[in-house]
């Protein structure tokens, strides 16, 4: 049983970093590539308060429930929460950094929606897929959990295309846009001459 959850772990675990690489892979290879400096920039600020607040709310309404809110598991929830936020934002801004994406809107873009947006998926996948296998033996209840669990897949799959998409989007007019074209004729002259021999 516990080498069976190992196995099950390390799966997990592979099948999640080769998700996060996928989704936000155009920007990782520029990023890999360029190696700049992190440099800061307002908007990278703007973008932290933004993803301050959403865990901030989730967690003031969900404790909010009546409890006083000097009580420990309040100010625990908000130090995980605000301590991975800016955990986020710090390999968000870095990676933006390194890739030479300069412009204010895709930059925020990328910190903002597509690095927590690539974690949301790696944690709500298996959540759908356990729905999905504990609905498994069909029954009259059961259906619209398994109705769910199918949309949800569905939409995670159409989410992480987006992520892809938008990873594109955001290397646009930037010096990674020109870095990854380079990379990508590099690769298809490879390739040919591979095809050719």
């Amino acid at each position: 049983m516990e080498l069976a959850l190992l196995v099950l772990a390390a799966l997990y675990i592979g099948a999640a970093a080769w998700l996060a690489w996928w989704m936000l892979e155009p920007i990782n290879r520029v990023a890999g590539a360029l190696q700049f400096s992190t440099r800061f920039m307002l908007t990278d600020v703007i973008g932290l308060m933004i993803m301050l607040q959403v865990p901030l709310a989730i967690v003031g309404r969900a404790v909010e429930t009546g409890r006083d809110q000097s009580s420990s598991p309040y100010w625990i929830l908000v130090t995980v929460f605000v301590a991975l936020a800016l955990v986020l934002w710090a390999a968000a801004v870095s990676v933006v950094s390194r890739a030479g994406i300069t412009r204010l809107t895709r930059r925020l873009v990328v910190i903002v929606v597509l690095v927590p947006g690539a974690l949301s998926v790696i944690i709500a996948l298996p959540l759908c897929l356990t729905a999905l296998a504990s609905a498994a033996p069909v029954g009259y209840d059961d259906t619209r959990l398994q109705l769910f669990a199918i949309l949800g897949l569905a939409g995670l799959f159409a989410f992480m295309v987006g992520i892809r998409r938008l990873s594109f989007w955001a290397l646009a007019g930037s010096p990674g846009e020109q870095a990854l074209l380079g990379m990508e004729e590099a690769a298809r002259t490879q390739r040919l001459a591979g095809r050719a021999r």
